[in-house]
């Protein structure tokens, strides 16, 4: 059993926050005398630590340039020490020496194994007894290429028989690595036919982890790793098994919503979160009925219902803002999942409810959501917009779900190709249409207006560190006297409420204020007031931070002129498309699984009849109102990109 000692030093990483607790331990080290004997595997492992400190100039701000000098000397020394020691390491000793070495020290003393060739001097055998002996050293191991090349079949054997390999598996080529740990090398003996075994294994185990086994219903195949379709539908029934025994139980968080059309409302719309935790909406009936044109009744999607925010973007989207910090970092997630929370799934319920019940009211005034698309698409576009007078949109006219879905689906597909001919030929040839019969992705999608999102630029350091100091809920700059108890969620929302002083916060605070302040986002006053130098590029800044994307063209004038110069500085990105990159990732996670491993496949699941039987009403009756939903969603982004068009060609005229 390795003992632990937290009063020795340990490298963590380059941005880790307590590199300078561990460099002020480590002080005392570099101050004494280098001794002429060292014969303690945690001492050289410590000297190891403190050398990676300084070898990547990581210093205390009271050291002087004479003390990094000589520090820097005594690394070196440091790494001759190491070497030397390391270089006694045998077959002999290495289990006994690795024994001793300290909890903290272990990913240590394998890196410089692994580093410093010790490998090469370690029998097959003892390397054997410390792996069976510590199995849950595999996952350093691992971490290490060249002992994984050397020790190949053994770590194939036990990979083999371990009970959490597939976790590893799932880890490598799965799971999304929001952390940055380094990658793992597998033994190149381990085949494909090894992997699937050892899912298989894990499947049948009673250790399995629901993340994980969520992760093999859903892998996406790679060339050296398939999941067999037998083996998907074996963790899809064992997910469904231990998942109804946990709702049996009654665990987890529950909330519900309620939706009502109810006559006299004194509000067009409200709404409120009971006890329960049910949410409760309230929409005017009277206002439904006094205003029953087809194109009010298709914007009540927007106004009541809010699909559409003040910029037009879709609200349904899943958003890593509205994602609690416990949400964003626990649990096992796909590289290639669209990651969604608590927020989303409620904002899904809630929609879903919302179209349902709003059918039914129309149904009640001899109307449909049906009728409402086709007549929006094929008349009050072309009356409103001058859009193409020969645009097609036929209504369903099945009884069944099942059939009404399948017939949905492809006129959904022939809207977008129309639109798509539109923005680049400026009519709908129809014969073309036929002609190009390979499905258009929702991304091709074009927009008719240049500059049409905005969007951060991602490599741009300085931009998005300054947009996390600004609007992060964990960086703490929030937490100040004498608002500590005004419990402001972020930097962002203090300055904006409250006169704050610079000499209030802590010292180990001011750094991130000194990088705003170096960055021309904040300035200090001659009273010792914190101020925002622009707030226009504050605010663009805090409108991509919470929703990703922004809507030029739906800015006030002096945001677009501030978004013009931020172009230039390369801090933002332009892009033209009907459908925002968070917009097109939401319609993607429901129609296929091109994109998102975790997608719903309703397109192809339908093209391709592997959708559920016939008999399954409510599945049917759920694909049938999501497509409902996602074809209004779509006729309000090509509304909102008419109507910008219209109103750019107006200002143009008018010069």
């Amino acid at each position: 059993m390795h003992k632990s000692d937290l009063n020795r030093v340990v490298f963590y990483s380059k941005e880790d926050m307590a590199s300078g607790h561990q460099l002020r331990k480590g002080e005392l080290i570099l101050r004494a005398e280098i001794k002429s004997e060292y014969n303690d595997v945690n001492e050289i492992l410590e000297l190891y630590n403190i050398k990676k400190y300084i070898d990547i100039e990581l210093f205390l701000n009271d050291w002087t340039s004479e003390d990094i000098l000589v520090f820097k000397n005594k690394a070196t020394e440091f790494g001759k020490i190491i070497g030397r020691f390391m270089s006694q390491i045998n077959d002999i000793n290495i289990i006994d020496l690795y024994n001793k070495t300290l909890r903290n020290y272990i990913n240590s003393f394998w890196e410089l194994v692994n580093n410093q060739n010790v490998f090469k001097r370690i029998s097959e055998e003892n390397f054997q007894k410390l792996l069976l002996y510590e199995s849950h050293l595999i996952h350093i191991i691992l971490n290490h290429k060249n002992i994984v090349e050397r020790y190949n079949a053994t770590i194939r054997d036990f990979l083999l028989t371990y009970p959490q390999s597939a976790e590893i598996l799932l880890s490598i080529y799965e799971v999304k690595d929001d952390l940055k740990k380094k990658q793992k090398t597998l033994p190149k003996s381990l085949t494909a036919i090894d992997k699937e075994a050892i899912i298989l294994n894990y499947l049948n185990s009673n250790v399995t982890n629901l993340n994980y086994v969520e992760l093999i219903q859903n892998f996406r195949n790679k060339n050296d790793f398939k999941i067999l379709d037998k083996t998907r539908l074996k963790a899809k029934r064992l997910l469904k098994k231990e998942t109804d025994k946990l709702f049996a139980n009654k665990q987890g968080l529950n909330y519900g919503v309620k939706i009502s059309f109810p006559e006299n409302l004194n509000k067009i719309k409200d709404g409120f979160v009971d006890d329960n935790l049910i949410a409760n909406y309230s929409y005017s009936l009277d206002f439904i009925k006094q205003n029953r044109a087809t194109y009010q009744l298709f914007l009540n999607f927007k106004y009541l219902f809010e699909y559409l925010d003040n910029q037009n973007r879709i609200n349904l989207v899943s958003k890593r803002s509205e994602m609690g910090a416990l949400e964003r970092i626990m649990g096992v997630h796909s590289q290639n999942e669209y990651r969604s929370g608590t927020s989303f799934s409620l904002s899904e319920v809630t929609s879903h409810s919302q179209i349902y019940t709003y059918s039914q009211v129309l149904k009640n005034l001899s109307n449909s959501l049906e009728n409402i698309l086709h007549l929006t698409f094929t008349n009050v576009f072309q009356k409103k917009y001058s859009f193409a007078d020969n645009a097609r949109f036929s209504i369903p006219t099945a009884t069944s779900y099942f059939e009404k879905v399948r017939l949905l689906a492809p006129e959904f597909e022939s809207a977008l190709k129309q639109f798509k001919l539109y923005v680049e030929d400026g009519i709908i040839d129809f014969e073309l249409l036929q002609i190009s019969s390979s499905p258009s992705t929702i991304k091709d999608i074009p927009s008719l207006n240049s500059k049409k999102y905005i969007y951060l630029n991602e490599t741009s350091e300085v931009m998005v560190g300054c947009s996390n100091i600004f609007f992060s809920d964990q960086t703490l700059l929030a937490y100040v006297e004498p608002f500590k108890e005004d419990k402001y969620s972020n930097f962002f929302d203090l300055l904006a409420n409250e006169e704050v002083k610079f000499t209030s916060y802590e010292e180990y605070q001011k750094p991130r204020l000194n990088y705003l302040i170096k960055n021309g986002f904040i300035r200090v006053n001659k009273n010792n007031f914190i101020q925002m130098v622009n707030p226009a590029r504050v605010l663009i800044l805090k409108d991509l931070y919470e929703n990703d994307v922004g809507s030029y063209y739906n800015y006030p004038i002096d945001f677009q002129r501030e978004a013009q110069r931020m172009d230039s500085e390369d801090i933002i990105n332009f892009e033209n498309s009907l459908f925002s990159k968070t917009e097109q990732d939401y319609f993607n996670y429901f129609l296929n699984k091109s994109q998102f491993t975790n997608g719903l496949d309703l397109r192809n699941s339908y093209l391709h009849g592997t959708q559920a039987d016939p008999n399954e009403i409510e599945k049917h009756e759920y694909a049938y109102f999501t497509y409902l939903k996602l074809i209004f969603l779509a006729f309000l982004k090509i509304d909102d990109d008419l109507s910008i068009y219209r109103a750019t060609k107006k200002q143009n005229a008018e010069g």
